[in-house]
């Protein structure tokens, strides 16, 4: 091999080392630039019996979501984010201003009270992005329902006591399928809701949200699956592409690949 085309190779391979490195960090502080300069909104439509749709500062977003329908993501600039809800008149059924923080991930829930007759109301919910192994699961269960405050059982077991309509608590468990009803709390009967089987996916948050009104027959359960990284390190979550950075070192290398080949 003469000494020019050695002088190649050489070249070459020290530019496919910063196209690797340019590709790589770049990527990464693009990925980092997205997630800081945005927050991630989600819809959980946990009103019974009806067809919502959803606009966010005046801008609909989602129409005729059905109950314990999840839609989204939703990316928003920051800052306080206005949430409305209509029914299929365009009537307002709640409306609700939440801080929609750079960088972060939250449900919002549209819901009952506790309290019979009072209008529904939309709490948020901030997703904990934190990662877990691929053989557990991040779980929170939240009380979305027009009942007081309730024991929710795994298993037969109380697992999350004492949640008051519009609290959720979060556990790590393994992943399996559990069966999972509702009970005042501190009491065993009446069986508010369920037993249901529930099938948590590992290394995802699985949000759990109860819904519906009891005394009118209409409980049910809402679930959003969010996978979570392992490590629990933020993932790139997009690749760019173009004529600049490392486009233009890729071409340089190919024109010197060209000219070793001839």
């Amino acid at each position: 091999m003469n000494t020019a085309r050695r002088a190649l190779i050489i070249l070459t391979t020290v530019l496919m080392g910063a196209i690797v490195g340019a590709w790589t960090s770049g990527t990464v502080a693009a990925a980092t630039r997205s997630a800081q300069d945005t927050a991630t909104l989600y819809i959980v439509q946990g009103l019974p019996g009806a067809a919502i749709d959803v606009a966010v500062d005046g801008q609909g977003v989602a129409d005729d979501v059905q109950t314990a329908k999840v839609v989204g993501p939703f990316d928003v600039s920051p800052g306080m984010r206005t949430i409305t809800f209509t029914d299929g008149a365009g009537k307002v059924v709640a409306e609700n201003t939440v801080d929609a923080k750079a960088g972060s991930s939250s449900d919002l829930v549209l819901h009952l009270t506790a309290v019979a007759g009072d209008p529904p109301v939309v709490t948020q919910f901030a997703n904990d992005l934190t990662g877990v192994p691929s053989d557990k699961a991040s779980v929170t269960v939240a009380h979305t329902a027009a009942v007081p405050p309730a024991d929710i059982r795994v298993e037969g077991k109380v697992l999350f006591a004492n949640v008051a309509n519009g609290e959720s608590l979060n556990l790590v468990v393994p992943v399996g399928t559990y069966s999972v009803d509702i009970v005042p709390a501190g009491e065993n009967t009446p069986i508010v809701f369920g037993p249901v089987s529930l099938t948590v996916q590992g290394g995802s948050l699985n949000r759990v949200y109860a819904v519906g009104d009891p005394a009118e027959s209409t409980m049910n359960v809402a679930v959003h699956v969010i996978a979570l990284p392992e490590s629990g390190s933020e993932q790139p979550t997009t690749v760019d592409t173009g004529t600049g950075g490392a486009a233009v070192l890729i071409q340089m290398v190919a024109r010197l690949l060209n000219m070793w080949r001839g």
